[in-house]
Formats: structure tokens, sequence, C-alpha cells
């Protein structure tokens, strides 16, 4: 009778230590929610804890995969070798429709668990993948609360919304006996730890995906732009294509990428640029007869999956092998395809490359993907936007060769204007003053010789100043460098002096004494040459004065030249002081009501080529009145040019 007691009163110790022992072993399951890359790791350890904290023989865990319709198997504890042979045999087995038509509401024992006895099951025997004991499948239960063979015990396994992720089954506990509740409780426990571990390794991943993910986005946003900046120097078209090629091939995981251009003269295509390709696989390619007419029998619009993006299957080519000119593997040309998303060795896949008009010009092809998988749209959507940018960079590379065409047309005239016509203007104008100093002419004939040789020499003005914009534009890039700024003036006061003989012109230098160096380059005198010759040229008296002052000052924290040109001109109202350094500006009203008119035709580029100069040395250029009050009674033009 003590020794009934003892028993007795030792039962609820045995229940607490196991009880305590389930936390103990949560606790440390729990821990390992933390680390959820690998969740076969963590739902291992589950199994196999519930295995041998609640003596079941086997246990398992199944993720539900919504894709295939179907559950699969992460964790086996309790089976053999050939038990887990017999279950990967048997995938239909695990039919998502078959397996949720055992958690029905009338076998749910709990929140989460479903205690499907022998007698319920709809299932045939012969579905069940390991029996352990045949004969006992086919025998009825051997007494109430024994387990039968056929007996399910499953625990579903959901995430946070609700939806079921999965279930875990416990299987043939040792002790022959249907689970109690408070086993059923604790178990309950364990699955639900594992719901939260897939959950939270799903997320994992999905963040790790959407991390490397953004990373390619981030790769190929910078090759885009590194192409775009191609693109906009409008370099080669050969390299820019390379490019693009190289960038499609890293950027999306295409081993072999080529770019190619139909030809205008005749039904080929001309090779520009390859990658993944051998030499000798490059020689041969090149070298073959690569039709414009095959390209465009598989750009059919049955095959566009994006607006230039075209996906031509294997099975459509009709085994046209002998039409490709490289295919790595014959035998798999020849086979069948192994999934629907599976590439094939006869698979093209297409971009068209358009011109501005919208006529397609070219393709780019890649193939054989490194995962062997058939692009998705979205894919093809990013691979789009490289095509554009070569699309665009053919564009460029066309315009940018036919403007340097223009420009060597340009050129062309402009030695002809500058070399040819001003040989016969020279010798002209020097006849004209040959005449006008040695033959007795009257007044009218001296008053028609004058104005022609004023047009001779605005002739010649003319066209030093075109021939030296022509220069500028030639030069762009030259350095500034430390010029004598003192002696230039100098010069360009006797040049315009020996430009306008016929004229009294008496030029005023007021100079500082000593050397005075300016960042500028060689077209520098250029900019007093215009501003005195316009100066001469808009002055009506007979006496024509200018003066050239000279100082240094201070500008916005800088030290500066400054070269003031005062004339005694027609001057510049208020309202136009601005406009004077235009491209082609010539106040022709102002200049026909004070009959200076003929005097003063040119193209209007002399002060603009003052304020290009000036701009281009980091200067300043501006004009203002000689009397503050009255702008007809002259001008003052300001050059500001830096010290070094």
């Amino acid at each position: 009778m003590a020794h009934a007691e003892d028993e007795k009163a030792a039962f609820p110790l045995k229940v607490q230590d196991k009880r305590m022992r389930t936390l103990s072993r949560i606790f440390d399951i729990t821990t390992s929610l933390l680390n959820v890359e690998d969740i076969g790791v963590l739902l291992q350890r589950i199994v196999e804890t519930v295995r041998g904290q609640f003596e079941f023989d086997r246990v398992s865990i199944s993720i539900i995969d919504n894709k295939n319709k179907m559950f699969t198997d992460h964790a086996l504890a309790g089976y053999s070798v050939e038990d887990v042979v017999k279950i990967k045999e048997r995938i239909d087995a695990f039919d998502m429709d078959s397996i949720l038509s055992d958690f029905r509401d009338d076998c749910r024992i709990s929140r989460i668990a479903y205690y499907i006895p022998a007698e319920k099951q709809t299932t045939s025997v012969d579905d069940f993948i390991v029996v352990r004991d045949m004969d006992a499948a086919l025998a009825p239960r051997k007494a109430p609360g024994m387990w039968h063979e056929l007996d399910l015990l499953y625990f579903a396994l959901h995430d946070r919304k609700g939806e079921m992720i999965g279930y875990m089954q416990v299987d043939y506990p040792v002790d022959h006996r249907i689970p109690d509740m408070e086993t059923v409780a604790e178990i309950e426990l364990f699955a639900t730890i594992a719901a939260i571990g897939i959950e939270n390794s799903r997320i994992y991943h999905r963040a790790k995906d959407l991390l490397k993910e953004n990373e390619l986005k981030s790769e190929n946003t910078l090759r885009l732009l590194e192409l775009s900046r191609s693109v906009l120097r409008m370099d080669d078209i050969h390299i820019v294509l390379q490019r693009v090629a190289d960038a499609m091939s890293s950027a999306f995981g295409y081993r072999r990428v080529g770019a190619s251009l139909f030809s205008k003269d005749s039904d080929t295509i001309l090779v520009y640029a390859l990658t993944g390709y051998s030499k000798e696989e490059e020689e041969i390619i090149r070298k073959s007869d690569l039709s414009k007419a095959m390209a465009l029998e598989d750009l059919k619009e049955e095959f566009r999956i994006t607006t230039t993006g075209y996906f031509i299957p294997g099975e459509s080519q009709n085994g046209r092998c002998s039409d490709f000119v490289f295919i790595e593997n014959s035998d798999k040309a020849t086979t069948p395809r192994a999934s629907a998303e599976t590439w094939h060795e006869l698979d093209l896949l297409y971009f068209g490359l358009y011109d501005r008009e919208g006529h397609l010009i070219g393709i780019i092809q890649l193939d054989y993907p490194n995962d062997l998988r058939i692009p998705t749209r979205d894919e093809m959507e990013s691979m789009e936007a490289y095509a554009g940018l070569a699309s665009i960079a053919i564009g460029n590379s066309v315009m940018f060769n036919d403007m340097n065409d223009a420009k060597s047309r340009v050129k062309m005239y402009l030695d002809l204007l500058t070399h040819d016509v001003g040989n016969f203007v020279n010798p002209i104008s020097a006849y004209l003053e040959l005449v006008l100093t040695t033959t007795t002419l009257t007044r009218t004939q001296q008053k028609y010789i004058a104005s022609a040789i004023e047009g001779t020499r605005s002739i010649s003005h003319i066209i030093r100043n075109v021939r030296r914009s022509s220069e500028m534009l030639d030069n762009e890039n030259i350095e500034t460098v430390p010029r004598d700024l003192k002696k230039g003036l100098l010069q360009v006061a006797s040049d315009v002096r020996g430009a306008f003989l016929n004229r009294n012109v008496d030029i005023r230098l007021n100079l500082p004494e000593d050397e005075v160096w300016v960042m500028s380059d060689s077209f520098m005198e250029e900019v007093f040459y215009n501003l005195l010759s316009n100066s001469v040229k808009y002055d009506d008296h007979d006496d024509v004065v200018i003066d050239i002052q000279m100082d240094v000052t201070e500008f916005e924290g800088r030290m500066y030249a400054r070269t003031r040109v005062v004339d005694r001109g027609i001057g510049i109202p208020d309202d136009m002081k601005t406009k004077v350094f235009s491209r082609g500006f010539r106040d022709t009203k102002r200049l026909e009501a004070r009959g200076m008119a003929a005097r003063s035709k040119g193209a209007g580029m002399g002060l603009s080529l003052v304020k290009s100069l000036v701009d281009r040395y980091k200067g300043r250029v501006w004009v203002e009145n000689r009397v503050y009050v009255d702008h007809s009674m002259g001008s003052i033009f300001n050059v500001l040019l830096p010290l070094p």
C-alpha cells in the first residue's frame, strides 16, 4: 500500500520534470529563430526534439509549395534510408489538395491539431507511403485509446496572416497510446516555433533577394549611366556597341552577346560587336554571310514580348539548324526542351535597333543564359533600356559624322573666303589707294574711290574676323597663358591706323610704364582690333580721336587689367548696350539716320567675337557712355582681363 502511495506521489514530479524539460528545449530552439538563413537546420532540430521529448518513432515537417501545388518534406526524424527513398519517389502522395482534405473540422482537436483516426480515413491503405505493419493496418483498433497503424496526427503551421504554410506530423507513439491533450498542447508550442521559423526564413530570403535585386539594379543603373556618358560623348559606334554588348552580358548573365547593323546597300548584316566568343569564333561569324531577310523573318509580331524585344522559341525554327552560324551543342539542338522555363539551344532573343524615324537598322542578340532560363518580360524590359541606348548611340554617331562632313564643307568655304577672296580684295584695295594718291581726280571721283576703298577694307575686316572665328572654333581647348597686354595694345593701335589710311585717325595711348601681363592666348589682339575698328567706323567726324587707357584694378576678389577704349562716335543707346555684343546685331536705322549705313556694312560679328574671346579668358566686357547724360557723345568700352 505504501509503495502505491509513493508512486502516486511521484507522478506529479515526473509530469513537472517533463514540462521543465519541454520548456528548456523550447527555449533552446527559440534562440535559433534569430538565425534562419538555413531553415532546414532549425526544422530538423525541432523534429528530433519532438521525437525525443514526446516519444514518437517518426516526426516530420512539410512546407507548402504553392507554385507546384504540393507539400515538400523539409525535415524527417526516425525514418530509415529506405523510407526516405520511398517518400521522394512518391511525390504525388503529397498533392496539396489530397493532404488538405485531412484538415477538416470534424477532426480538429485543438487550435492547430488534427487527429484523423483510422476509422475516418477516406484514403486507401495502398496510398499510404510508409506503413510499418500492413497486417496491423488492415486490422481493427486493439482497444479505445490505443494508436492504430493508420492514425494520423497533424499540426497545421500558419503564418501571421493565418494562411497555412505547412504541417508537422507525429507518428507511432512509443507507448502505442493516443496522445492526451496536454501532450498535444505542448507539441503545438514546437509547431508554432516551426511556423515562425519558416515565415522568418521566407522574410529573410525575401529581404536577401530584394537586396540582391537592388544591388543588381544599382549595378545596372551605373552601367546605364556609363553607357549614357559614352553616348553623350558620341564615341565611335564600334566602341559604344561593344560596351553595350559587354554590359548586357554582365548585367543579365548571358555568355554570348552580339550587336549588328543592317547594310544599306545589300541584304547582309554587319557585325559591330561580339562578347563571349573566342577569336576563332569571332572570325567565323564575321566572315559568315548573315542575311538581313532571315533576321527580319524571325522578328514576327507573334514573337514580340516588349516594344523592341523578341523571343523566338527553338520549336518555331522547324529544324533550321543549318541556318545557324554558331551552335554550342548540336546534340541539344535536336532534343526537346527540358521544361517550359528552360532555355533551348535553338532559342533566339533579339532586340531591335531603330533610327530616329523608327526604321529598323539592326539587332542585338543575347544567347546562352547562365541560369539556362528563358527571361521574364520584366527582365526583357530592363534589357530593352540598353538596346535603346544603343539605338541613340547609332543615331548620334550618324549625326556626328554628318556634322563632321558639314564642318569639313564649311571649312572649305571658309578657306575659299579667307584665302581666295582675300587674294582678290587686297590687290583691288592697293590699286585704288594708288589711284587716289597718284592721280589727279575731281572731288566726286575722290569720293567714289574713297568709298570703294572703305568697302574693300570692310570686306578685309570681315574676312579677318571669319578667319579668326574659325581658328577659335578649331582651338577651343587652348589653355590661356600670360601675355603682354601693353605690347599687344601698341601693335593693335598701329594696325588700325594702317587699316584706315584714308582717314585721320588719332589713337592716344595712356599706358603704364611697366609691362602688364594678362591671362589670354594668341587671339587677344583681336579683342582690341575689333573695338578700335568699330570706333573708327562708327565715328562720322573728319578727325577720329580714340583714347586707350589701361590700369590694374580689383574685381570680386581678383586682380584684373582694365582697358578702356574711349571714342567720340555716334554712341550706343542704353537699351542697346547689352545687345551690341550679340551675333549679327546692327542698329541699321540709326546708322541710316546718320548717313553711315554704307560705310558700316558688315556681318555684325565684330563685337560678338570680342565677347566670345573675353568670356574665354574669364574676363568681362561692357559699354558705357563717354558723357554720362548723353550717349550720342561717344562710348567707353571696358575690358577686364585677369592677371596671372
